[in-house]
C-alpha cells in the first residue's frame, strides 16, 4: 500500500478522521462567539506546508503516523465526553503528527505546533477561563500606576472607579487578543525562518512578559483617557490600543528573530520501505476514526443538570407575565444546563436563567445579543437600582430599532456580578453559593 499512496494523502485522511473537530471549529466561527483568528494561523500553516512541498516523504515514519492513529482513534471513541476543544487540540495535534512524519527528520516542529492550536477557535474560552484573572491583574497595577498621579483609585474587581467614575477593564482589556497575535507573531517567524524549538522555547517565556507589559500600559493609557482628565480626543482611544499592540509586536519580532536557523543542504538517506500490512492497519483505523462518529450512540443532556424551580411572581415590585420563547431560545433551552424563562413587566422584557453550579454555558447578554445579528454599543457599568452591586448596561441595535440591555448574575446571598467571568470564578472557588439568577432586561429606546 506504501507504493500506491503518496505522503500528502496520509495528511488527507487524518483531516477527514477528524472531520467532526473541524465542523464544530466551522460553526463555532461562524456563530458570533468567536473571533475568527483563527483562519490567519491556518492560513500560516498551508503557506508552510507548501514552501515545504518538495521536503515531504513519501512514505511517512510509521513511529508518528501510528501515535497520530491512536489519538485521532481515541478522540473519536470518546466525542462524548470530551468537550469540544479538547478533541479539537487532540486533532490538531495528530493532524500535526502525520505532517511530522512525512517531513525529514531534524526539522522544528514546536512552531508549527503553537500555529495549530492558535488556528481553533479558542479565543472566547480563554476569555472566560482566564480574561478574568488577566483583567485583575491588569486593573491593580493600573491602579498603582494611576495612584503616582493625582487621582484616587479604587477597584472593585476588574473595575476601576476613578475620582468617582467607574471605568471598566473589560474583555478587550484582558490582554488575550494581544497575546494570540503577540504568539502569532512569534510561532509564524519561528517556522518561517527554521528556528530550533529550543531557542523558540527560551524565547516564549519574553513574549509572555512584553504581552503582559503592553497590556498594562495600554489599560493604564486607556483608563487615564476615559477618566476626563487627560482630554483626549475620542479618537485616542484606538489610536492608542492600536499603537501600542504595534509596538509589542515589532519588540516580539526582534526579539524571536534575532536568529535564524537555515535548512542543513544534507537530506537523510533513503529509509526502508514500511510494511504493507502496517499501513493497511493504519489506514483502516483512520477510516474507523472517520466513520465512527456516524454509528456512535448519541448522547443527551443530563437531567440531574436540570434546575427544578419555581419562577418569582414579580420583580422589582412589578408582577410579571410569562411569555414564550423564541425558536431561537428554545434551541438554546435544550443545551443549557438549568431553566430559561421569558417574562414582561408591562415595560420591560426580563429574561432569567437559573443555574445550580458553575458553567461555561452561561453567556454574557452581550454575546447573545450580537449572535442575533444586533450592533453593541456604549457598554458602561451602573448601579442597580433598589439594590447594591453593578450591572453591564449596553445599547443593542438592529434594524433601526434600538434597546436598552442591562444584565447581571445574583447568586443565593444576594451578591451580584456584572462579569460573566468573574462569577464563574467566584462560584468556583466557594465565595459565591448557588443557586445562581442571571438577568437580562431589556427596554426600548425612542
Amino acid at each position: 500500500m506504501n507504493r500506491r499512496l503518496p505522503g500528502w494523502s496520509w495528511l488527507l485522511f487524518a483531516a477527514l478522521a477528524a472531520w467532526p473537530s473541524w465542523l464544530w471549529a466551522a460553526q463555532r466561527l461562524g456563530d458570533g462567539s468567536d473571533d475568527p483568528l483563527g483562519i490567519v494561523a491556518l492560513a500560516a500553516l498551508g503557506l508552510l506546508l507548501w514552501r515545504d512541498r518538495s521536503s515531504l516523504r513519501a512514505p511517512p515514519r510509521l513511529r508518528w503516523l501510528a501515535v497520530a492513529t491512536v489519538l485521532l482513534i481515541a478522540g473519536a471513541l470518546c466525542q462524548s465526553i470530551l468537550p469540544p476543544l479538547l478533541r479539537g487540540l487532540i486533532s490538531v495535534l495528530a493532524l500535526l503528527l502525520v505532517i511530522l512524519s512525512l517531513r525529514i527528520p531534524g526539522q522544528p516542529w514546536l512552531a508549527w505546533l503553537g500555529l495549530g492550536v492558535l488556528s481553533l477557535p479558542l479565543l472566547s474560552s480563554l476569555q472566560f477561563f482566564v480574561g478574568y484573572p488577566l483583567r485583575v491583574v491588569t486593573a491593580e497595577v493600573s491602579a498603582w500606576l494611576l495612584r503616582l498621579g493625582s487621582w484616587s483609585v479604587e477597584r472593585q474587581g476588574s473595575a476601576l472607579l476613578v475620582d468617582g467614575q467607574w471605568v471598566m477593564v473589560d474583555a478587550p482589556c484582558s490582554g488575550i487578543q494581544m497575546a494570540w497575535v503577540g504568539y502569532f507573531t512569534a510561532c509564524a517567524l519561528a517556522a518561517w525562518q527554521r528556528l530550533p524549538d529550543r531557542l523558540l522555547l527560551r524565547r516564549l517565556p519574553l513574549v509572555g512578559l512584553l504581552v503582559l507589559g503592553g497590556n498594562i500600559l495600554r489599560n493604564t493609557l486607556l483608563v487615564w483617557g476615559e477618566s476626563g482628565a487627560s482630554g483626549f480626543p475620542g479618537w485616542a482611544h484606538e489610536a492608542v490600543g492600536l499603537l501600542v499592540f504595534v509596538v509589542v509586536c515589532g519588540m516580539i519580532f526582534r526579539v524571536v528573530g534575532r536568529r535564524t536557523f537555515a535548512l542543513p543542504a544534507s537530506v537523510e538517506a533513503a529509509l526502508p520501505g514500511a510494511s504493507t500490512r502496517i499501513t493497511g492497519s493504519l489506514f483502516g483505523a483512520l477510516l474507523l476514526a472517520t466513520l465512527w462518529p456516524f454509528v456512535a450512540p448519541a448522547s443527551s443532556a443530563s437531567e440531574g443538570a436540570r434546575v427544578a424551580r419555581e419562577w418569582p411572581l414579580q420583580f422589582e415590585g412589578r408582577a410579571l407575565r410569562p411569555l414564550a420563547l423564541s425558536p431561537v431560545e428554545q434551541r438554546f433551552a435544550e443545551d443549557f444546563p438549568g431553566q430559561l424563562g421569558r417574562f414582561t413587566d408591562g415595560q420591560r422584557s426580563i429574561v432569567l436563567r437559573q443555574v445550580l453550579r458553575p458553567t461555561r454555558k452561561l453567556h454574557p447578554a452581550e454575546d447573545c445579543f450580537r449572535a442575533l445579528g444586533y450592533r453593541i454599543e456604549q457598554t458602561q457599568l451602573r448601579e442597580r437600582i433598589g439594590a447594591t452591586g453593578l450591572q453591564r448596561c449596553f445599547v443593542a441595535s438592529l434594524n433601526g430599532g434600538r434597546l436598552q440591555v442591562c444584565d447581571y448574575i445574583e447568586d443565593a446571598a444576594g451578591q451580584s456580578f456584572s462579569d460573566t467571568s468573574a462569577w464563574y470564578w467566584s462560584a468556583l472557588s466557594g465565595r459565591s453559593t448557588g443557586p445562581w439568577q442571571a438577568v437580562t432586561l431589556a427596554s426600548p429606546l425612542p
